[in-house]
């Protein structure tokens, strides 16, 4: 059976929306591991850990590379992946500072803004920018609710009822309205 031209255009697209999904559910993770760590700590002070773990996180990613061979293409001395390694150990070093008298697990919240970050730079030329955002606002808002539903990192709990499923599924509607508009 013949492909018609528009699946062959969806079916290239699929697996891009799909890890854009993912990328919103690591979102929702975000959200919820600050806002648990600000139940103990101060909002800046949150968004301060959640910052050092993505810039951890990143430096990284650019230090990988540059240590493999494919330097970043950024001005001495940022062209090397050495110092990018500097910049994840002192990103490190802070970050484990910054976690002193806090659960161990929510040093992990930057690491889901760094795979945010990464995918929007790998997808949105692929996608757009409004799927991108449609799909990865689709993940974010499922594990959302799952977050709510559980009462995560000691949030109160809420209810999964109809009107948020229908909620849900109005989002996914609107990806998919965004999608064929392409």
């Amino acid at each position: 059976m013949p492909r018609l031209p528009g699946s062959e255009r969806l079916m290239s697209t699929l697996v891009p929306l799909l890890i854009a999904v993912g990328v919103g559910l690591g979102s929702s993770a975000q959200i919820a591991l600050i806002g648990g760590m600000a139940r103990t700590r101060s909002a800046p002070e949150a968004t301060f850990t959640s910052m050092m773990a993505t810039l951890a996180g990143i430096g990284l990613v650019l230090a990988i590379r540059g240590l493999r061979g494919d330097a970043p293409q950024f001005f001495a001395p940022l062209d090397r992946g050495v110092a990018f390694l500097l910049i994840a150990v002192i990103a490190l070093v802070l970050l484990a500072l910054s976690m002193k008298g806090v659960p161990l697990g929510y040093a992990i919240t930057g690491i889901f803004a760094t795979a945010f970050l990464l995918g929007t730079a790998a997808l949105v030329p692929r996608l757009g920018v409004a799927l991108f955002f449609a799909a990865t606002t689709a993940g974010s808002l499922i594990g959302a609710l799952v977050f709510d539903q559980v009462g995560a990192f000691g949030a109160e709990p809420t209810h999964l009822g109809p009107l948020r499923i229908i909620g849900v599924l109005a989002v996914f509607a609107g990806m998919m309205l965004v999608r064929s508009g392409r």
